[in-house]
């Protein structure tokens, strides 16, 4: 699969990113071919954040859909509202 470069955008470009990504990925029917791409695309970009935070500060939690937050209680929900869904580990830094 292709890497997908972010490392220019800005935080803000960023979080926007990942927003309209995730809204692609909610749209697409779950047999779809065109969820591969979405999803490398946002594993890129969850990815150069995490690399940009700070140490010590809290991570992105992810869904095994690709569903990503800072905030554990809407990853939460997030699993709540979708029970096939689980947490994926956190990488180790």
């Amino acid at each position: 699969m292709r890497d997908y470069d972010v490392t220019t955008l800005t935080d803000r470009e960023l979080d926007r990113a990942r927003r309209q990504l995730a809204a692609s990925l909610a749209l697409a029917r779950p047999e779809s071919p065109t969820r591969a791409p979405i999803l490398a695309r946002i594993r890129a970009v969850d990815a150069e954040l995490a690399r940009r935070a700070p140490r010590g500060q809290r991570g992105i939690s992810l869904c095994s859909c690709g569903f990503g937050t800072d905030d554990p209680s809407w990853l939460d929900g997030h699993l709540f509202e979708h029970p096939g869904h689980y947490a994926r580990p956190r990488a180790a830094r």
